[in-house]
């Protein structure tokens, strides 16, 4: 491991936050089991209290860690994951409001981005995922359109091999029934691509 990455992983062990890449867009995160942290975040983007913040994992194990799935959503992130598909499982006491909504739910998705990963992993928990950019404003693909207040006032920027992609946000979906599942965002992966491997969307 670089010494960069070494040095993000001690920030984030130490409740900071930080600007990092994904495969989509550039995120600002931190540790989702710091009610601190998800402080941070929200005052930096800005972000409406209503609002909860998706999460991250750097594999299913870690993310079984965190969260409970029925058997169809449990199913869903077994075949498709590392991918750019997030899904609503139940949040367990380790995760706190702002990252779980009212309900006790919470986006979590294990990226298709290795780097990222390994990230969660070896932070020991699952990453805030959102988008490092001021709520309102489009997310960043390039780090040069990235808001140069936001960045300074975050603890770290952390470049990776691999830059986010861009184009499209991950898609987010909740089960809705045995076999089913309802598309709450389509983005990268389609709706073509989820029933083409056999599930019901509706």
């Amino acid at each position: 491991m670089s010494d960069t990455f070494n040095l993000a992983v001690k920030i984030i062990r130490s409740g900071g936050v930080i600007v990092y890449p994904t495969e989509t867009f550039w995120g600002l995160g931190g540790l989702g089991t710091s009610s601190e942290v998800v402080k941070k975040i929200r005052s930096l983007k800005n972000r409406p209290l209503h609002k909860p913040f998706p999460l991250i994992a750097g594999n299913l194990k870690q993310a079984l860690d965190f969260v409970s799935f029925n058997k169809d959503g449990l199913e869903l992130a077994q075949s498709f994951w590392p991918a750019s598909l997030s899904i609503l499982a139940g949040a367990s006491s380790l995760l706190v409001e702002g990252v779980r909504d009212k309900k006790g739910l919470v986006s979590i998705r294990v990226p298709p981005h290795p780097e990222t990963a390994r990230l969660c992993l070896a932070a020991g928990a699952p990453l805030i995922a959102t988008s490092a950019n001021i709520s309102g404003e489009k997310p960043c693909a390039e780090k040069k359109e990235l808001n140069p207040d936001l960045v300074r006032r975050a603890d770290m920027i952390l470049e990776m091999n691999q830059a986010p992609e861009g184009r499209l946000p991950s898609t987010l979906v909740r089960i809705a029934g045995p076999g089913k599942i309802e598309i709450l965002r389509e983005g990268r992966v389609s709706r073509n691509e989820l029933e083409r491997s056999g599930w019901t969307t509706v």
